[in-house]
């Protein structure tokens, strides 16, 4: 239900944005759809995987694989400003599968039969992702825009993970979380014109807040200590760069452009506030403090301009 309500949020706002009037002096418009295969690196990994949860231990495998989004695009042309929004949804979900070998130390270990818990632990999960951006650029040159906009991006998504306890035991695991951020951008934009060809290359600084929140639960076959469930809440400033680069043509007679690009936003995260479990005595307050979440991938778009 929550994914339905944002998703209808979204939509809505860019619908609306593409219908309302155009500004009095616009000059043209353009309305499309974009596509993009992305691959994605949360810092939430290092959460899930257990990296901010034992006192000893190291990954032993670790897998992402990407997904694919589509969405609308408007583009408005006013004097010398060009305004582009874009959304794009999670047709398919990014996957992510890891094992590790850890050491931990909860209030459970001490109630339990053995005070510091060793087991191999081997899971997955999968999220989808919502992204919107909204970008206004101010010709400064034949050739060099100004740009000055925001973006948004949502995930939630869940999993689930064995526990091998040594020498002899077992518990599944299921995890259910969510992580957004939103900030401005602000930076600069090359374009240049080649007959019906345009070869763009943007560069923006960005800064975010944002929330990253993880809720799992432990059960069958020990019950007894995981009946109430681990939760892990951290806010978080985000620091980075929104790079996007490609090539378009425009077709005059059927007033379509086609494009294919490339999108790469890199933001290192720095904690705010930090709300680990009580329950979990080895968790690492402000784990997430120097991680980075690298969003990347191919884009291709398709527009009408009117």
């Amino acid at each position: 239900m929550k994914n339905t309500i944002i998703t209808i949020m979204i939509g809505f706002g860019i619908v609306a944005a593409a219908l309302r009037p155009l500004p009095a002096n616009a000059s043209e418009a353009s309305l499309g759809v974009t596509a993009m295969y992305d691959w994605w690196q949360p810092p939430f990994l290092k959460l899930h995987y257990g990296d901010a949860t034992r006192l000893f231990g190291f990954r032993m495998k670790h897998d992402e694989d990407g997904s694919f989004m589509l969405g609308p695009t408007l583009k408005v042309w006013f004097g010398p400003w060009r305004m582009d929004l874009t959304g794009l949804f999670g047709v398919t979900k990014n996957d992510f599968a890891y094992s590790s070998l850890n050491w931990d130390f909860t209030v459970w270990n001490i109630l339990g039969p053995d005070l510091i818990r060793n087991y191999i632990m081997i899971g997955d999960s999968s999220a989808r992702r919502y992204d919107v951006d909204l970008k206004f650029a101010k010709s400064i040159h034949r050739f060099v825009n100004f740009n000055i906009g925001g973006r948004f991006n949502y995930a939630d998504g869940d999993g689930s993970q064995y526990r091998l306890y040594i020498p002899i035991d077992f518990n599944f695991g299921q995890d259910d979380y969510h992580f957004w951020q939103v900030g401005p951008v602000i930076g600069i934009g090359f374009n240049f014109e080649i007959k019906n060809f345009t070869i763009y290359f943007d560069i923006n600084g960005i800064v975010t807040i944002g929330d990253n929140y993880l809720e799992r639960k432990l059960v069958f076959p020990r019950l007894y200590p995981y009946l109430i469930p681990f939760k892990y809440d951290t806010y978080f400033l985000g620091f980075g760069f929104d790079m996007d680069a490609g090539i378009a043509y425009y077709i005059a007679p059927a007033h379509l452009s086609i494009g294919v690009g490339f999108r790469w936003v890199g933001v290192v995260c720095a904690s705010v506030d930090d709300d680990g479990s009580m329950l979990d005595l080895s968790y690492k307050d402000h784990w997430i403090n120097s991680e980075w979440d690298h969003f990347y991938g191919i884009t291709f778009n398709v527009s009408y301009k009117f």
